[in-house]
């Protein structure tokens, strides 16, 4: 059994921990499409997945994601986020079709646009 330090949780595989430990860092990864936040990466792709149908976005077409937050939390209960931004898969082809970059650079703006 593994125990949590910080709260009364215990688990029965040390990954459960490790991941139940970032709660108490602050480490949230917020929904660039809506105002959602998670606490676990593979919620937030869930979440991208099932509501927004946003599945899959290719290495090459993906920013470079920002280092995560592994701070505590401030005394006043403020959590840090860690940005992601997901850029849809577009097909290749057609000269009305945007170029990768552009598609990158579109959702850079819309993520900044909702900052």
């Amino acid at each position: 059994m593994f125990k949590c330090e910080q709260c009364p949780s215990v688990f029965t595989a040390k990954r459960n921990l490790v991941r139940h430990g970032k709660t108490h860092a602050g480490i949230r990864f917020p929904c660039t499409v809506c105002d959602k936040l998670f606490n676990d990466k593979s919620h937030l792709k869930r979440h991208m997945k099932n509501i927004h149908g946003i599945v899959n976005v290719p290495a090459h077409l993906r920013p470079i994601p920002a280092a995560p937050i592994t701070t505590q939390p401030a005394p006043a209960q403020q959590v840090q986020i860690a940005p992601q931004i997901f850029v849809p898969d577009a097909p290749a082809g057609g000269s009305n079709m945007l170029t990768e970059d552009e598609i990158c650079m579109n959702a850079m703006d819309e993520f900044e646009d909702t900052g």
